[in-house]
């Protein structure tokens, strides 16, 4: 049986109840793998242009046909959620699509809920109503990711999808991307994460998608790098292989000629562990040090060999203006203090203004493509800022031959580098698309996430080695016509590997799909429900009756900076509920009594060195009887920039001089545990979480107050309930020890020593 070409099937349209007549024209592959994303988690995966939005408003409106209301939509951005929100609105009949973002206060976000039959959120604001309390996911029955391949390590899809399944383990969820990945294991653990249990591939070559897939045109462009830039490059490869080596003397490395900027990072990781187990200490440090250099050394050789003169020459500057600060590196200073460094600025500056030979490539390109057709779209794609500047520049010296040249970027700013609002985003794409401007020079900005017409020409200043990079630019053209893709690389250089490594990755990632999708038929993955994922180690310092359990109901105050945290996700999934607060002191406050300081390794040494622990470990004191530190992560005795000697003096002086205790915990799920068992306990108490007023600074309360906690072990907290059950300071003074020990929070030992005090004994 033949397969339908596109003059088959041009002039049938989509039927259904639910979706608008006339609009979209049917093609059988959305349908079929609609169909069967109906009755399994499925994770779509179709070329850019093949149409995964309709495949989800086929599923969408069929699930509320069949009366499966609350359909909850996620994408990336706002810009994305937007377009979403409009495609569903101009195709769905008569069904109220709404849409949240970060702008909208949470106090509205609550009406939105109660009143969506379709709503398309950015994940973010989705996560932070779950945490808080303020959305519940039970009220959705089935959720589309958008972007799915983002579902790994910390990002909000996984944590989400977690509080879905919890809700509804029978609901539908339906993931889309163009592109999940090469990488089997990171595949593997974007469908564990949503719960997929089926793949839907669909490759260029696939017969029922065939018809569809536009030709696009790739060609690979080699261009000749100058002899100046050359010499350069030579220079800096001699600093480069001079850091290797020693690299490799030190056994962090292997032996070898070509080491890779990935073995480099890699080496990182390896010395750090080297330093966590305490072998050969000040050696390591030194090789951090020298991998830092080399990192530092090999990115300058990238901009000369891909970017040029110009490029390398700020870079170099920049190094040196950061010497000059007080928290440069030791790294930064041994490379701009190397002889060869010296000699490669000379030779930037005297060369200075020279073009990279691509800069003239795109210029050529971009003429000849509107020669041939003025009414024509080019997307020139840059990794970095300064180059975009510089083609624009160069580009918009043709203006007066019809190039309408702008260039578009990111929100951040860089230093004098003003970013662009989403607001200017918006702006300048309607503009491309009106053509009141005919280039888009674009960084990486432009690559996901942005409604972002089709363009007849996609010229790459460089290569990039990441296939879904690749894939998302590469996707700007051929969407709706036959299109065009330039890739510019300079000869001998890392270009050359970096153009081989995206195509070897997307030719692996097409063979892992295929045989991801056999292994997932044989073998569906189902997600798990919080209660039934592997629980990790309990702390051992706890009694057995602290034994870990999912909590209803329990409450804890977290401070708003927290908000954000993976412990506080731990929280939800074991069934807390976070209550965002304002806390002043301390970061989670499980009773009226009790605050737990939360600080990874790196922070406790980071607020060491700046002052900032002791600051915070007292103004805890002073408010909370029961304050804890919890550090979490990597040993804190092997940080960088403080001396084991030092954090041992600090943790000692935090235990002994201000009487709070320290756990040490592996990762935020043990953390949040420990937070868990501590609210559990005090809760028997019968105390929740109450954030403690700040003591005020003037008033004869506060006074007193004051007096009382300058005694050993008396917080504010303490001290406030002294004077409550005394009257007076001279109460407290005359009561007995056992008067003393009917105040909540002082025993038998402490009313001893406020005794002691008061009657001048010995105690100190």
């Amino acid at each position: 049986m033949r397969s339908p070409s596109v003059s088959d099937i041009s002039e049938v349209f989509l039927e259904h109840p639910l979706i608008a007549e006339g609009k979209l024209r049917r093609r059988d592959y959305q349908t079929r793998i609609a169909v069967k994303a109906m009755t399994v988690p499925t994770l779509v995966v179709l070329p850019t242009g093949l149409g995964k939005t309709v495949v989800a408003l086929i599923l969408i409106a069929e699930r509320l046909h069949r009366g499966n209301k609350g359909i909850l939509m996620l994408a990336p951005t706002k810009p994305l959620v937007e377009q979403h929100r409009a495609f569903l609105t101009e195709n769905l009949n008569g069904i109220d699509v709404t849409m949240l973002t970060g702008e909208t206060l949470p106090r509205k976000r609550r009406d939105v809920y109660e009143r969506s039959e379709v709503l398309v959120a950015t994940p973010q604001v989705i996560k932070n109503d779950i945490i808080s309390g303020d959305l519940n996911l039970s009220m959705f029955r089935t959720l589309v990711v958008d972007e799915a391949h983002r579902a790994s390590g910390d990002y909000p899809y996984t944590f989400i999808s977690d509080q879905f399944y919890s809700k509804h383990p029978d609901g539908l969820l339906l993931g889309l991307t163009a592109s999940p990945g090469h990488d089997a294991s990171r595949i593997y653990e974007v469908c564990q994460n949503l719960g997929i249990e089926n793949i839907e591939v669909r490759i260029d070559s696939d017969p029922d998608v065939k018809p569809y897939i536009q030709e696009i045109d790739v060609q690979w462009i080699k261009v000749e790098v100058s002899p100046g830039t050359r010499a350069i490059i030579e220079l800096l490869e001699r600093m480069y292989l001079e850091r290797i080596q020693r690299l490799q003397r030190m056994g962090v490395l292997r032996s070898g000629k070509n080491t890779s900027v990935k073995e480099l990072i890699s080496a990182a990781g390896r010395i750090q562990e080297f330093i966590r187990r305490g072998e050969r200490g000040g050696a390591y440090y030194q090789a951090m040090s020298i991998q830092a250099q080399a990192m530092k050394v090999s990115h300058a050789m990238e901009l000369a060999e891909t970017q040029g003169p110009d490029s390398l020459y700020q870079y170099m500057e920049r190094l040196i203006k950061e010497t000059s600060s007080t928290d440069s590196s030791r790294a930064t200073k041994a490379v701009v203090s190397d002889p060869l460094f010296s000699a490669a600025l000379n030779r930037a500056e005297a060369i200075r203004g020279e073009e990279h030979p691509k800069v003239e490539a795109v210029v050529r390109y971009v003429r000849q493509g509107l020669r041939e057709d003025p009414s024509s779209r080019i997307i020139v794609f840059t990794h970095f800022r300064d180059t975009a500047s510089t083609v624009l520049e160069r580009l918009k010296q043709f203006e007066d031959q019809g190039l309408k040249p702008v260039r578009f970027v990111g929100q951040a700013s860089r230093g004098e580098d003003s970013g662009l609002s989403q607001k200017m985003q918006k702006g300048l794409l309607d503009e491309f698309r009106s053509g009141r401007f005919n280039v888009l020079i674009a960084t990486s900005v432009a690559e996901e996430g942005l409604d972002i017409p089709g363009a007849d020409l996609v010229i790459f200043f460089e290569p990039i080695p990441s296939e879904i990079r690749t894939i998302q630019r590469r996707g700007r053209t051929g969407r709706h016509a036959s299109g065009k893709v330039i890739v510019l690389m300079s000869k001998e250089t890392r270009d050359i590997a970096y153009s081989y490594s995206a195509r070897d990755k997307e030719q692996r990632m097409e063979r892992q799909l295929i045989t991801l999708r056999k292994m997932i038929a044989r073998q569906p993955l189902k997600k798990r429900s919080p209660q039934e994922m592997p629980s990790p180690a309990t702390l051992e310092s706890f009694a057995p009756a602290l034994e870990m359990k999912v909590e209803n109901g329990l409450e804890i105050a977290v401070d708003q900076r927290e908000m954000v945290s993976s412990v506080v996700e731990e929280l939800v999934r074991k069934g807390a509920r976070a209550r965002p607060v304002k806390a002043g002191e301390g970061d989670y406050i499980v009773s009226d009594r009790a605050v737990i300081e939360r600080k990874t390794a790196q922070d406790l040494a980071d607020s060491l060195v700046d002052g900032r622990l002791f600051d915070q470990i007292s103004r805890s004191r002073e408010r909370y009887d029961r304050p804890i530190l919890v550090v979490e992560g990597d040993d804190p005795f092997t940080r960088r920039n403080i001396s084991r000697e030092a954090m041992m003096g600090a943790l000692s002086s935090i235990n002994l001089d201000f009487g709070i205790p320290i756990f040490f915990t592996r990762d935020p799920a043990m953390t949040a545990e420990f937070i868990i068992a501590t609210a559990r306990r005090e809760a028997s108490r019968g105390k929740g979480p109450r954030v403690s007023p700040s003591p005020k600074a003037e008033g004869s309360t506060d006074a007193r107050i004051r007096i009382l906690s300058a005694m050993p072990g008396i917080s504010s907290v303490l001290a406030g309930r002294l004077l409550e059950r005394f009257g007076s300071l001279e109460g407290v003074f005359k009561a007995s020890e056992e008067e003393l020990q009917s105040v909540e929070g002082i025993g038998k030992g402490k009313a001893r020593e406020i005794r002691g005090v008061i009657q001048g004994s010995s105690i100190t």
